[in-house]
């Protein structure tokens, strides 16, 4: 799988949301699209799923522009799961669920036992087959998410766009979710996921996409656009990005605004090398 922007442009009710953003994502791949509220992150997602007109540039496809793609063809390479999702009727988690086997069955079909293997597959990799038989609208914010998200890995595409999946869900879950989402693209998928959370974000994902004001600022491993100055830049505020020594993953701490010393943080313990470096960086870029 190979999905290829270029130089893509989008406006919605006349305002400009998107500014020439180019990038490529592949299979293996684990992106996270981070950047503050109103970034065009949402957009971005939708964007590549053909569901937000593109003024100029392309969205290429497997070779193909996705604009000639039928609907039934994008849902075969393409699985897309929204932010927020509303449901008044009494569908059950696995109801739901089995919707994802649609693209692959013709109007007559019923799901074969082959579809129905799957849906209990990815509904026991999220944790929610005991809640197979439970109305949708009857269960819990973090429980929905979590059947929608069983939806869109039940499409079993090439390609996964996730939009905060993990918002509603408690630690342990969230937490598991994108343990399982790296799992997935070791197994050769791609996933694209907006998160707000950065720190998850730089255990788990191969790659961040950083956008602000619309802009794509950054591209690259989490160590390259995860840094003081990256988030400064898209976040307007100032922090300290260093290496955690006992779990060997990124660690950030945001100085509350207008802080210019570090010295209301100083402790009598030794710091590691790399973060006494970052905080002596932080004071002498502020004062």
């Amino acid at each position: 799988m190979e999905l290829t922007v270029n130089q893509m442009s989008v406006s919605l009710s006349g305002q400009a949301i998107l500014h020439n953003v180019s990038a490529k994502i592949q299979s293996g791949e684990f992106v996270g699209i981070i950047g503050p509220n109103g970034s065009g992150k949402t957009t971005f997602l939708k964007s590549l799923r053909g569901l937000c007109p593109i003024q100029s540039g392309k969205v290429i496809l497997n070779g193909h522009n996705i604009k000639q793609l039928t609907d039934k063809q994008m849902a075969r390479q393409v699985a897309y799961m929204q932010q927020n999702i509303n449901l008044n009727f009494g569908y059950t988690a696995k109801e739901i669920v089995l919707t994802a086997r649609y693209p692959y069955l013709k109007w007559w079909q019923n799901e074969t036992s082959r579809d129905e293997a799957m849906v209990e597959q990815v509904m026991k990799d999220v944790g929610i087959w005991s809640l197979r038989h439970r109305a949708v609208n009857e269960l819990s914010g973090g429980e929905r998410q979590r059947v929608f998200l069983a939806k869109a890995l039940a499409q079993d595409t090439e390609l996964l766009l996730l939009d905060e999946p993990t918002a509603a869900l408690d630690l342990v879950y969230a937490d598991e979710i994108f343990r399982q989402g790296r799992a997935y693209c070791e197994q050769g998928k791609g996933i694209c996921i907006v998160v707000h959370d950065l720190e998850l974000a730089a255990k788990f994902c191969t790659r961040l996409l950083l956008f602000s004001k619309g802009q794509l600022v950054a591209d690259g491993t989490p160590q390259e656009v995860l840094t003081a100055a990256h988030l400064k830049e898209a976040f307007q505020l100032a922090a300290v990005v260093y290496e955690d020594p006992y779990f060997k993953q990124q660690r950030i701490f945001v100085f509350p605004k207008g802080v210019t010393s570090i010295e209301p943080y100083r402790t009598e313990a030794p710091l590691p090398k790399d973060i006494s470096i970052a905080l002596r960086q932080h004071e002498y870029e502020n004062i």
